[in-house]
């Protein structure tokens, strides 16, 4: 049986972020094609990014999403209406776009900005939008077999390291949530 293929819409701090790690590559053992807004490249200004942007551009595996007037329209609106959503805090416009391609394409979002999560949260045209961040990918490549481990002293280990190269620091309730998830799957293994 085939495997579903998968989507993911990647703003720039996730961008970032993981172009530092090691393990980068295996995000393409996860999705088979991530979408990126031209304004979310020219976010992009160091050079160990903009390497990888353009590496996964030229394999095509990175894609720039085809921005059409009707995209703008429901950007323009959704800029409004969460501006004035206290519980949100500020998106830039490329924030907005990231959500807006993820709507569209029903693609996973990956981001690291709060802003993003508490819009997904609290917006109800957005509650269809799955937003991941570098923990629940790190989580999902051992699920999925691709990051192999063999303990939870192992799992613990890659996090640590992920956010050593990258300097983000995962959130101690996160770590935990993840950590337990990982620990339960270990155990029907």
């Amino acid at each position: 049986m085939a495997r579903e293929r998968k989507t993911a819409v990647l703003d720039a701090c996730f961008l970032i972020d993981w172009a530092r790690y090691e393990r980068r590559e295996l995000l393409k053992a996860l999705f088979d094609r991530a979408f990126v807004h031209r304004e979310v490249l020219d976010q992009l200004v160091s050079e160990g990014v903009l390497s990888l942007a353009s590496k996964w551009l030229g394999e095509g595996f990175l894609a720039i999403y085809p921005w059409m007037d009707s995209d703008e329209d429901v950007a323009l609106r959704l800029i409004s209406q969460l501006s004035a959503m206290p519980e949100i805090p500020m998106l830039e416009r490329p924030d907005v776009l990231c959500l807006v391609i993820a709507l569209r394409t029903r693609s996973c979002l990956l981001t690291e900005n709060k802003g993003i999560l508490r819009a997904v949260e609290f917006h109800p045209d957005l509650s269809d939008v799955k937003v991941l961040t570098a923990i629940d990918i790190l989580e999902s490549l051992v699920i999925e077999g691709i990051l192999q481990i063999n303990s939870i002293d192992d799992y613990i280990a890659e996090v640590r390291a992920y956010e050593a190269q990258t300097g983000h620091i995962f959130s101690r309730k996160r770590l935990d949530e993840s950590r337990e998830r990982v620990i339960s799957w270990l155990r029907r293994g």
